[in-house]
C-alpha cells in the first residue's frame, strides 16, 4: 500500500502546482488586458459635477469613441447597465445629472493626447452633498442625519446608499482596463466657507489612494473653485478655503472659475457655455501636470462643433491710457469672442514692440500726447498665432505729430492703426481720410 499512498501524495503536489500555476497565468492575461493608454479620471462632488445645465444639440455630436464613461448606476435613456463602458455622449454622471464638468473635461483630452491614448471618467455626484458624503468613516451618520435631505435620496436611488464605497467598486474594476491618472473634485457650496473643507478633502484623498493601491505623485488632485460673485454666484467666500487644498495636499491643483459665467437664475451654477469652458479648464490643468502643450494633437482632426468652440473669431480692443514716462502693466490675458459665439479670455504668452522700451512685461511710455503699440501673442488649442495690437496713450497737448499729405500705397507704410488700435489697409484704391493715425508706430496727422 505504501508505493499507492506515495502515488497520491505526488499527485496531490501535482494538482496544488497546477493549480497554483493556472491561477498565476490567469493573473498573467488580466495583467495583460490593462492597456496603460487607457487614461482614467475619477469625478466626485455635488451638483456642478453631476452637471446642472441641460446639453444642447451641439453637446451630442461627434462624442470621440476614445471618451469613454464607466457607469456608476443604472441608466434608462439612453440605456445603461452599472459597471459596463460607453461613448461619454449626454448625460456621463447619472439619470439626475445634465451637462457637467467632465464633459468638455473629456473631449479637450482626447483631442490634446494621441490617438492611441483613451480617455474614460468615473463619476459620482449626488445635488446638494456635503462633502461628508464622501467620507467612508462619516457617511452613515451624516445620512442619519439628514434622512429627508434630496441628496441622501440621491445617494440611495443610484449609488446604493454609500457614494464613495460605489465609487471606488467602480475604480476597481477600471483598473482592469487601465490606469488611474487623475481625480477631479467640484464641492463646496454645501460646505461654504468651512475651514476644515481642505482636511476633510485631503482624508477622502488619502483613502482613495490607499483603496486603490496608488500614489499621490501619480495621482493628481484637481479642484475647482466655486461660482465668482461677478458671475452671480453667492460661495464665493468658499475659493478662499479651496486655496488652502495644496498646501495639505502638495499634488492638489486647483481650477480658477474666474469669468466663468453662471446660469443667471441662481448662486451656485453655471451655464452650459460656462461648464463648457470649466470642463476645458480641468483639460488645461492635467495638461500642464503632464507636462504637454496644451494644443490640439497635429493628427487629431477635431469635429466642426469642437473646432468652433476651440477657434478664436476676434479679440476685444485695448486701450490703456497711461502717464507720461511711467511703466505700465501690461494685461496678463485678452477677452476673445470665439467661433461658437462663446467668450473667455486667452492667455498671453509674450509682448514686443517697436514704439516702447519693454521691461519683465512692462512697456515705458512716452512723452504728453503721444501714443503707441504693444503687440500681444496668443496661442490658441489649435496651434494658431494670434498678434493682437495693444494700444498705450499718454493723454496732454502733444508736440509730436508729424504732418503729412495724404497717405498712399506709395509711402513706406507697414503698420497703420486707428486710435482705437484697429489695423487700416492703406492703397491707391484706400487713401487714409483726414485724421490722426499711428502710422509705423508714430503718431501722425492726415490732412
Amino acid at each position: 500500500m505504501q508505493p499507492r499512498s506515495n502515488y497520491n501524495i505526488y499527485y496531490m503536489n501535482m494538482k496544488s502546482l497546477l493549480t497554483a500555476l493556472m491561477l498565476f497565468m490567469a493573473g498573467l492575461g488580466a495583467h495583460a488586458q490593462v492597456d496603460p493608454n487607457f487614461h482614467i479620471y475619477l469625478c466626485f462632488g455635488q451638483s456642478n459635477m453631476e452637471g446642472n445645465a441641460q446639453w444642447e444639440t451641439v453637446d451630442n455630436l461627434s462624442v470621440d469613441s476614445r471618451f469613454r464613461m464607466l457607469a456608476t448606476t443604472n441608466f434608462t435613456n439612453p440605456n445603461r447597465t452599472l459597471g459596463n463602458w460607453y461613448k461619454a455622449s449626454c448625460p456621463i454622471v447619472s439619470p439626475n445629472g445634465k451637462l457637467g464638468m467632465a464633459d468638455y473635461f473629456g473631449r479637450t483630452m482626447v483631442a490634446a493626447m494621441p490617438s492611441d491614448v483613451k480617455i474614460g471618467v468615473i463619476a459620482v455626484a449626488m445635488g446638494g452633498s456635503p462633502i461628508e458624503m464622501f467620507d467612508k468613516d462619516r457617511y452613515l451618520k451624516k445620512m442619519d442625519d439628514n434622512p429627508t435631505e434630496w441628496w441622501v435620496s440621491l445617494a440611495n436611488m443610484y449609488y446604493g446608499g454609500n457614494p464613495y464605497g460605489r465609487l471606488i467598486d467602480m475604480a476597481k474594476l477600471a483598473q482592469e482596463k487601465g490606469v488611474i491618472k487623475g481625480i477631479l473634485l467640484h464641492q463646496g457650496c454645501s460646505n461654504c466657507g468651512d475651514p476644515n473643507w481642505p482636511n476633510m478633502v485631503k482624508k477622502i484623498y488619502n483613502d482613495m489612494l490607499t483603496d486603490l493601491g496608488l500614489q499621490a505623485a501619480d495621482v493628481p488632485l484637481f479642484v475647482g473653485e466655486t461660482e465668482r460673485q461677478d458671475m452671480g454666484g453667492g460661495c464665493e467666500y468658499h475659493n478662499t478655503v479651496v486655496a488652502k487644498v495644496p498646501e495639505v495636499i502638495p499634488t492638489a491643483h486647483v481650477v480658477s472659475s474666474k469669468n466663468v459665467p453662471g446660469n443667471g437664475s441662481d448662486p451656485w451654477h453655471f451655464s452650459a457655455a460656462g461648464y463648457r469652458i470649466f470642463g476645458k479648464r480641468y483639460a488645461v490643468e492635467a495638461l500642464k501636470v503632464m507636462g504637454r502643450d496644451v494644443r490640439k494633437d497635429p493628427d487629431y482632426n477635431l469635429p466642426n462643433n469642437l473646432k468652433k468652440f476651440f477657434t478664436p473669431k476676434s479679440f476685444d480692443e485695448t486701450v490703456i491710457t497711461a502717464k507720461a514716462n511711467t511703466f505700465v502693466t501690461l494685461p496678463q490675458a485678452l477677452w476673445c469672442t470665439f467661433t461658437d459665439g462663446h467668450r473667455e479670455e486667452m492667455e498671453v504668452e509674450a509682448f514686443s514692440s517697436t514704439d516702447f522700451m519693454m521691461i519683465n512685461g512692462k512697456a515705458r511710455a512716452g512723452k504728453k500726447g503721444t501714443s503707441g503699440i504693444v503687440t500681444a501673442k496668443v496661442t490658441d488649442f489649435l496651434g494658431e498665432e494670434h498678434l493682437i495690437p495693444i494700444t498705450i496713450e499718454v493723454p496732454g497737448p502733444s508736440t509730436d505729430i508729424k504732418d503729412i499729405q495724404p497717405a498712399t500705397a506709395k509711402m513706406n507704410v507697414k503698420f497703420v492703426y486707428d486710435l482705437q488700435g484697429r489695423q487700416i489697409v492703406v492703397d491707391d484704391n484706400h487713401p487714409l481720410k483726414r485724421g490722426i493715425y499711428l502710422i509705423n508706430g508714430k503718431k501722425t496727422f492726415v490732412r
